[in-house]
Order: C-alpha cells, then structure tokens, then sequence
C-alpha cells in the first residue's frame, strides 16, 4: 500500500510539474509593469528687509529670488500699500506726497524643452490687486530677480518721514 501512495504521490507531483513546464515553454513573452513616482516640489525663499535710505526717486534695487519647482506654476505679487508709504500719513499733507510709487521687474529663468525666461513688469498701483505671473508648461531652471524701481515723486515732493512697503510673493505649483 505504501509503494502505491508513494506512485500516486510522485504521479501528481509530476502531472503538476508538467502543466507548469508546459504554460512557460507555451509563452512567447510577457509585460513586466514597472511604476515611479516624483513629488511636487516647490520653494520659494528670500524676503528680508531692502533699505533704500534716502527717498529721492529713481532709486533702483535688486534682489535674488530663491526658486525651485519641478512642475509648472504661478507665481504671484501683492503690495500692501501700492507704493512706499508714509508710516503715519500715507496720503501725505499739503502739498506733500505720502506715496512713493515702483515698478516691479520680475525675471525667472525656465526650462521646458527649451530654455526660457518668464518677466513682467507691474506698477506698485497694479500690485494693489495680485498680480499673477504664469510659467506655462515650463519649470523653474532656479532662482530669479526682482528689481525695484522707484519713481519721481508725485507734487511737492515727499513728506518728512519714514516709509515702508510689503510686497507678498507666492508661489502655487500646477499639478
């Protein structure tokens, strides 16, 4: 009896054996999946203080923008006051401004299939409602430049004091 439990055993291993042989020598080929994944990755630094001392008009600044996105995106520009403002009088006081206006000049370097920059230009009256920059279907190459240009001061010229402006920039990838 153990001479043919041991047969039937061995006969169904073997049966077993062959329909596996058979379904690989049959295959002529197979697909493999093969799967990755990139997470969205977008920063953006800088900020700080830019003291532009003296207030005369025609003052010109430029600063370095931090910038890093591996997917498309916007980049967007709010002031607070629509120029430098008088701390105290911001619409000034006789025949004296309590407003400096600027124009903002954006330049960031991108890369689609082809290198490319993305620029504007804004008026700190324009900033007043976020203005909005879009890179397209381009990413960020890194970094960028905001300039900052002050212009001639508006009546009498400037009213005795300090001035402050903020200028919120964003960035919001597109995914």
């Amino acid at each position: 009896m153990r001479i043919g439990a041991l047969a039937g055993g061995m006969l169904v291993a073997l049966s077993a054996a062959a329909a596996q042989a058979d379904s690989i020598e049959s295959a002529t080929g197979f697909d493999v999946l093969v799967t990755g994944r990139i997470v969205a990755d977008c920063r953006l630094s800088g900020g700080g203080v830019i003291d532009f001392g003296e207030l005369t008009g025609n003052e010109v600044v430029t600063a370095d923008l931090g910038l890093r996105c591996n997917v498309p995106f916007d980049l967007s520009f709010e002031s607070a006051s629509g120029g430098l403002a008088h701390v105290a009088k911001p619409r000034g006081e006789g025949p004296f401004a309590g407003t400096l206006r600027y124009t903002l000049n954006v330049a960031v370097p991108t890369l689609a299939p082809q290198d490319g920059m993305m620029s504007a230009a804004y008026s700190s009256a324009e900033l007043t409602a976020r203005k909005t920059l879009s890179s397209g279907d381009a990413i960020a190459a890194g970094g960028g430049r905001l300039q900052i240009r002050t212009q001639p001061p508006e009546g009498a010229g400037l009213l005795a004091g300090d001035y402050a402006e903020t200028l919120s920039v964003t960035i919001r990838p597109r995914v």
